[in-house]
């Protein structure tokens, strides 16, 4: 493109701006731009490992005072967390939480997706938005609080796997060790355009599996459709769905466009020739509850009422994934330090997930804060705004002052 330029290039000049010194060892913090540069330019799409850029992270962030743990996940894949000081037990403190995987790139890119352009004001790459943008500025912070030798810690906690649905999180809340604290207050840096979200749905995936019996379709008599079984339950989800739609909680007032539980069909497979009945049919489904519900009285609920339309032992329903909602009080700290440093006086909910339902597993307080629109995740061409990217460089700064180097307020 005539007017894009490698941001790499347009910062090289500027790439240092600060040094950690300690005895005879001296590292430098890279410009955010640049460390966001070196983030994008690793594939890290979900279904390949993450060590790569693990092992960059682990080396940048070798600095005296901090201390780094890896957690393996699964095969090939890591979960990484940082932090400044001594985990004292008070919870006091800062943690900064950020995934680390991007959904595949696809295809409508009018750059390279691995190098970050920049271009009308924009920051070009996939993960620029969702969250490499975040986590460059985390990452900084972190590299500078080595240089901190006084006030309470900050931790930084990077996952993988969140776009399946935070399996990341949910192995790290496993193995972290149980006689350590990790700062309570805790801001995930998903993309709000920089407004403060306390409250976000779950996501609860789940399988419906149909078992008929095959046969010659010439012979309806011959076999069960399990294809027909499977559009008697597409019926009855669909009552559902719609019954649902009615339904209000306490926390509906914060979340403007969609208000209500959500049961989505997401998918649907069955059929092996023209001339076969059908002997295995499978619906996939996504149920998204409100923070102040239970998914499993739910999923009760959907038992239920497929139960009175299929014939039994004929089919089962299988939970796929349970990514909890995140329900962070009003009156927390983070959350009304993050709203005091925007001016912002109402609580906002969001349908979509983070980390943070399995993250509170840990006693995390978490809200969602970060820089870049939602509406630029997982699309060709994805950017983050250079003013998001720098206001949001500013406003963790100040947050990460205000909990780890003052007393954050009663």
């Amino acid at each position: 493109m005539a007017n894009s330029n490698r941001v790499s290039s347009l910062y090289a000049a500027e790439a240092v701006l600060a040094t950690v010194s300690s005895g005879a060892m001296t590292k430098t913090i890279m410009n955010d731009q640049d460390l966001l540069s070196r983030l994008v330019a690793f594939d890290t799409t979900s279904e390949l490992s993450n060590r790569p850029i693990m092992d960059f992270l682990c080396d940048y962030l070798d600095r005296p005072g901090l201390t780094t743990r890896r957690f393996e996940a699964s095969e090939g894949k890591e979960n990484l967390v940082v932090h400044s000081g001594s985990l004292d037990g008070s919870g006091d403190g800062m943690t900064l939480s950020g995934h680390l995987d991007c959904v595949p790139v696809g295809s409508g890119w009018t750059t390279d997706p691995h190098e970050l352009h920049e271009r009308d004001g924009r920051l070009f790459a996939r993960g620029s938005c969702d969250m490499k943008g975040f986590d460059a500025l985390a990452v900084n912070a972190m590299a500078r609080e080595a240089q901190s030798s006084d006030g309470h810690p900050l931790a930084l906690v990077l996952t993988c796997d969140e776009e399946l649905g935070s399996l990341g999180a949910a192995s790290l809340v496993e193995q972290w060790p149980s006689d350590l604290v990790l700062p309570r207050s805790t801001i995930i840096g998903e993309p709000t355009m920089l407004e403060v979200v306390r409250m976000h749905k779950g996501h609860l995936k789940f399988t419906i599996r149909l078992s008929g019996a095959s046969g010659h379709s010439g012979t309806p008599t011959s076999g069960i459709n399990a294809i027909e079984m499977a559009g008697k339950a597409i019926g009855v989800l669909g009552d559902l769905i719609s019954s649902f739609e009615d339904i209000r909680t306490e926390a509906s007032p914060i979340f403007d466009s969609v208000p209500h539980p959500v049961l989505s069909i997401v998918g649907i497979d069955g059929g092996a020739a023209w001339n076969i009945i059908p002997e295995a049919s499978e619906i996939r489904c996504g149920l998204r509850v409100m923070p102040d519900q239970d998914a499993a009285e739910y999923l009760s609920m959907i038992r239920e009422a497929l139960s009175s339309s299929l014939p039994e032992g004929r089919w089962v329903l299988e939970v796929y994934n349970d990514n909890p909602p995140m329900c962070t009080d009003e009156d927390t700290a983070v959350n009304r330090l993050a709203c005091d440093a925007i001016e912002q006086s109402r609580s906002i909910g969001v349908s979509y997930c983070s980390d943070g339902g399995h993250l509170s597993s840990l006693g995390l307080e978490s809200v969602l804060w970060g820089p870049g629109s939602i509406t630029q995740a997982h699309q060709p061409d994805e950017f983050i705004a250079m003013d998001q990217f720098l206001k949001g460089s500013g406003h963790l700064a100040e947050a990460v002052q205000a909990h780890c180097h003052q007393e954050a307020r009663a």
